[in-house]
Formats: structure tokens, C-alpha cells, sequence
């Protein structure tokens, strides 16, 4: 288990309710902690990620709830997952994060897709509320 979630605790904590400067930077960290987690398994870390309110589109369409993502499969041992273009809109208490998710399997085929997720700050702490993939 990759011990990226007691950081992510102690950092949500210490987050105050008003807007930061850091609000980007931090989100962009929960992207890259949450594309490990979802590698490695790592429930506890998803468990923070994710808001209890949670939905996802999935590229074949199929709607996921938290306890969906927390209940899946993890991904084959030795495929990988790269964000690239990652642009991040912060406004208030809302933000949203636009950009692709490159995932490569064990075997070397590859899968590139397209991604929206959209976060809210609830009692301080930024949290993922919805998401949406599409292949490209």
C-alpha cells in the first residue's frame, strides 16, 4: 500500500476554508495521488480522494458511484497511467480539471482518454465530486 494518504490527511487538515493560492497546486496533487491509488489499490486513498457524492462516466458510459470505484478491480500488474495536458480552473469553492489519462497495459497496448473532473472544498477540504472519461 503506497502511503500517500496520511500526506494527503495531514495537508487536508491543515487547509484552510478560504480560497489559497496553492488551490491548483493542490489539486493537481490529488490528480497524481488518485492516478496511484487507482493503480495501486489503494482504497484509503481513494476513500479521501472521492467525495461520498461521487459519480463518474465511464468511456463506455456506464455511471460509477465511489463505492463502485472502491469495489473495482485493480489494474493489471505492469500497465502504467500518465496524465498529460492537465489544465486546472479553480473559482471559488468549485474547480475543474480537464485533461488526458494515458494508460498502458502489461502487453504494450495503449488507450489514451480524454477527462473532466470536477472538485468541490467541503469543510475546507477539496474533494472529487464527478468525473468524466471519453477515448480518443
Amino acid at each position: 500500500m503506497l502511503f500517500i494518504a496520511p500526506a494527503l490527511a495531514a495537508f487536508a487538515l491543515a487547509t484552510p476554508t478560504f480560497a489559497t493560492e496553492n488551490d491548483e497546486a493542490v489539486i493537481r496533487q490529488m490528480e497524481e495521488a488518485w492516478v496511484q491509488a487507482s493503480m495501486h489499490h489503494d482504497r484509503d486513498t481513494l476513500k479521501l480522494l472521492l467525495d461520498d457524492s461521487y459519480r463518474e462516466i465511464t468511456p463506455s458510459g456506464i455511471a460509477r458511484s465511489k463505492s463502485d470505484v472502491l469495489n473495482a478491480s485493480p489494474a493489471p500488474s505492469g500497465s502504467t497511467q500518465t496524465l498529460q495536458y492537465v489544465k486546472v480552473r479553480v473559482d471559488g469553492d468549485q474547480a475543474v480539471v480537464i485533461g488526458e489519462n494515458r494508460f498502458m497495459a502489461p502487453d504494450g497496448q495503449q488507450a489514451v482518454f480524454a477527462f473532466k473532473d470536477d472538485f468541490a472544498r467541503r469543510d475546507g477540504q477539496w474533494r472529487v465530486i464527478g468525473s468524466w472519461m471519453s477515448s480518443k
